[in-house]
């Protein structure tokens, strides 16, 4: 799709569906903001870089004011930041249930009310992945599930609280060529992997690819409507 003139921001592009969008989005000719907490990973991509953390606030505010200074105005924030850990919901901390909200609702909340006045005043749109699993929740990701949960609440709440501000809700299915499972205990996710079988979360319809995931992501900052949700997922998956 032709992105000529498009004046993106994507958080989360170190790796992953972040990535892919990056990369596409700068392929169709859209101008680029690159950021993500790991500025090595940022190096090869046709995109300004910007390394900054999105559970530090002020890194938000950073991230949004490099962005502009760079572009000029911003057209579109992609938002892919995820954080998933693997642990049965018995055995997670405060501290565990404070990590994730960070990275998945919190951060989301500060970059884009960060940036709404730019997006507003250029007619723009955020663009936000969110997940099957928050209503279709798998076991022992309770607390990434949870968190999907309260960042659809939170893309509500920007509606409101930000009149005339297009926030598309990206549903995303079973996804290979991501980090989502960085870090998990092989043993945890091997039952957890049969658990899953068992109860019929995984689908039937096999993995998605993050190009794949990219391509719509590519396709809603291109679209002359404004499309509040998209639902990305394999054809043989129940649509949330």
């Amino acid at each position: 799709m032709n992105l000529d003139g498009l004046r993106l921001l994507v958080v989360g592009a170190s790796a992953g569906i972040g990535r892919a969008v990056a990369t596409q989005a700068a392929a169709g000719g859209a101008s680029v903001v690159a950021a993500a907490r790991r500025g090595d990973r940022l190096a090869e991509l046709d995109a300004h870089q910007v390394v900054g953390d999105v559970t530090v606030d002020a890194d938000c505010d950073r991230i949004v004011a490099e962005a502009v200074a760079h572009l000029g105005a911003l057209d579109a924030v992609v938002y892919t930041v995820g954080a998933s850990p693997l642990m049965p919901l018995a055995d997670a901390t405060s501290a565990d249930w404070q990590s994730v909200f960070a990275t998945n609702v919190i951060g989301a909340a500060q970059v884009i009310t960060a940036a709404a006045p730019q997006l507003l005043a250029t007619d723009g749109r955020a663009v936000v992945l969110s997940s099957k699993a928050a209503t279709d929740p798998f076991p022992h990701l309770s607390l990434y599930s949870t968190s999907k949960v309260a960042l659809d609440g939170l893309l509500r709440c920007l509606r409101k609280e930000f009149p005339g501000l297009r926030v598309t809700r990206v549903v995303v299915g079973n996804t290979s060529g991501t980090e989502f499972a960085e870090g998990w205990d092989p043993e945890q996710l091997a039952a957890s992997i049969t658990h899953w079988a068992e109860i019929g979360v995984l689908g039937t319809g096999g993995l998605m690819h993050v190009d794949q995931v990219a391509e719509s992501v590519i396709f809603a900052l291109g679209s002359a409507a404004y499309l509040p949700e998209l639902a990305v997922i394999d054809h043989h998956t129940d649509t949330p």
